[in-house]
C-alpha cells in the first residue's frame, strides 16, 4: 500500500463519518517542517500496515502556511500527495465537536505546542497517549506508550527504528513490499543531516542502512542508490527558494511559540538568511509593521528571530539572534540580551553591519517598539537550544 492510498483511504473514512471515534492523531511540533510533517504521516502509515486502525496526521500549522514549506510540498508531489490528502489546525477543530476526546501521539515534540492544541488539553478534550522525539525530554506525558526521546540528527529516524525493530520484528519483506514510505523518510533524514554530513548519530546511520537495503533491490524514481546527493540537492534547493514570498511568510515558515510557566508568550522564527538580507530586500517600514503585526497576530509579547547561514564571501557559517517586542516596561526583556549574553556568546560583530545600520536604528527609533540584534558567537546553538536558554531565563528572573 502507498502512502498516498492510505490517506486516500482515511479521508474516505473521515469524509463519510465512518471513522471510529476517540479519534487518534498523530502531530508534529509547530515549525510544521519535513521532519515533523513526515513523521507523522509514516507513523500514521506504519501504525495502519500493522492494525488497519487508521491514526490521522496533523500539520501543525494553518493550511494557508503549507504552500510556504516548498521542500515539503515537493517531496510529497513526488509521491502524488497533494493538498486535499493532508489535515491542518482548522481540520483539528472541527474534530472536536465529532469526538468527546481526541488521542494524540507527538512526534518531534514532546510537549503541546500550538494555540488550538493547548486549548484543548486545558479542556481536558485530548489524552497524550505516545511521543516520538528528539528534543530536550520536558518531563511531561510519563506514561504515554512508546515514550521515546533521545537525541539524534532526524526525528524520522526514530520513527522509523521503533516500527521496524519493535513493531514489525525487522520484516525486510514488508518493506520492500511497500517501500515508497521508505523514500519520504530518506528526505527528512537527508535534510536534517546536511546529506549524513552533520549531526549524525546512531539511530540515523542504523536507520539508513535499512533504507539502503530496502530501496537496493528496486530503485524509486527520484533516488540513486549509490549518491543521494541530487535527491538531497533538490530537496535543499526548494527548502531555501524564498521567491514570491512577504517578510511575514518568512517569519511564518519555521515558526514555533511557548507559553512559559511564568505567562511570557514568545514566538521564536527560525530563518536560513542573514538579518542583512531581510534588511535589504524589504523597505524599512515594511519590517517595522511586519514585526508589531506578529505580535498581534500571534498574540505573543516577544517575537525572537534566529538566523543561520553561510557568507559567501569567506564560507564562513554564521548564526543571529535578535528579538522584538512593546512593553518597553518589561524588566526580564530589557535585560534578556544581558542574560543570555553568556550562553549564547552574543556579540556586536554582526555580518554586514554597516550596510543595515540605517534599518537597525529606524527600527530603534521609528518602530512601536524594541528591537536588538546580535551575533551568536555560539554556532552549535540552534533554536533547539536557543529555547531551553531562553525559557530558563524568563521564569527563573529574580
Amino acid at each position: 500500500m502507498s502512502v498516498r492510498s492510505y490517506l486516500v483511504n482515511l479521508k474516505h473514512k473521515i469524509d463519510s463519518r465512518a471513522l471510529k471515534v476517540p479519534y487518534t492523531i498523530v502531530t508534529g511540533n509547530q515549525s510544521a517542517d519535513m521532519d515533523s510533517i513526515i513523521s507523522a504521516i509514516s507513523f500514521a502509515y506504519f501504525n495502519n500496515l500493522k492494525s488497519q486502525e487508521f491514526i490521522i496526521p496533523l500539520i501543525n500549522v494553518p493550511r494557508a502556511d503549507f504552500k510556504l514549506r516548498k521542500d515539503v510540498v515537493l517531496l510529497l508531489g513526488n509521491h502524488e500527495v497533494s493538498e486535499d490528502l493532508l489535515y491542518f489546525v482548522e481540520d483539528f477543530e472541527k474534530w472536536l465537536s465529532s469526538s468527546d476526546v481526541i488521542n494524540v501521539n507527538l512526534v518531534d515534540h514532546n510537549g503541546l505546542q500550538g494555540t488550538e492544541i493547548n486549548n484543548a488539553f486545558d479542556e481536558k478534550k485530548i489524552k497524550v497517549v505516545g511521543i516520538i522525539d528528539h528534543h530536550a525530554d520536558e518531563n511531561q506525558f510519563l506514561s504515554s506508550h512508546p515514550r521515546i526521546i533521545r537525541s539524534c540528527g532526524s526525528n524520522s529516524s526514530l520513527v522509523f527504528n521503533y516500527f521496524y525493530n519493535e513493531i514489525f520484528n525487522k520484516d525486510d519483506k514488508l518493506f520492500v513490499e511497500n517501500k515508497d514510505v521508505i523514500e519520504l523518510l530518506l528526505g527528512p533524514l537527508l535534510i536534517d543531516t546536511s546529506n549524513m554530513t552533520q549531526k549524525v548519530e546512531e539511530p540515523d546511520i542504523e536507520a539508513l542502512n535499512i533504507y539502503k537495503k530496502i530501496l537496493s533491490t528496486q530503485e524509486l524514481s527520484t533516488v540513486t542508490i549509490d549518491n543521494y546527493t541530487p535527491f538531497y540537492s533538490s530537496l535543499k534547493f526548494a527548502k531555501k527558494d524564498l521567491s514570491g514570498f512577504s517578510l511575514n511568510d518568512i517569519l511564518r515558515k519555521d515558526y514555533k511559540q511557548f507559553k512559559f510557566s511564568t505567562g511570557e508568550n514568545v514566538g521564536f522564527s527560525s530563518i536560513g538568511k542573514s538579518i542583512k538580507w531581510i534588511m535589504t530586500n524589504y523597505e524599512n517600514e515594511d519590517i517595522a509593521n511586519t514585526l508589531s503585526n506578529a505580535l498581534k497576530i500571534n498574540n505573543i509579547e516577544m517575537l525572537i528571530i534566529t538566523s543561520s547561514y553561510t557568507q559567501k564571501e569567506n564560507g564562513v557559517y554564521t548564526r543571529e539572534f535578535c528579538y522584538y517586542y512593546e512593553n518597553k516596561d518589561n524588566v526580564k526583556f530589557n535585560n534578556l540580551d544581558k542574560l543570555s549574553k553568556a550562553p549564547l556568546e552574543l556579540n556586536d560583530d554582526i555580518y554586514g553591519s554597516k550596510k543595515i545600520e540605517p534599518t537597525i536604528e529606524y527600527l530603534q527609533s521609528e518602530s512601536k517598539g524594541i528591537f536588538k540584534l546580535y551575533n551568536q558567537a555560539n554556532i552549535k546553538a540552534s533554536r533547539k537550544q536557543v529555547v531551553p536558554i531562553i525559557k530558563d531565563i524568563l521564569e527563573n528572573y529574580n
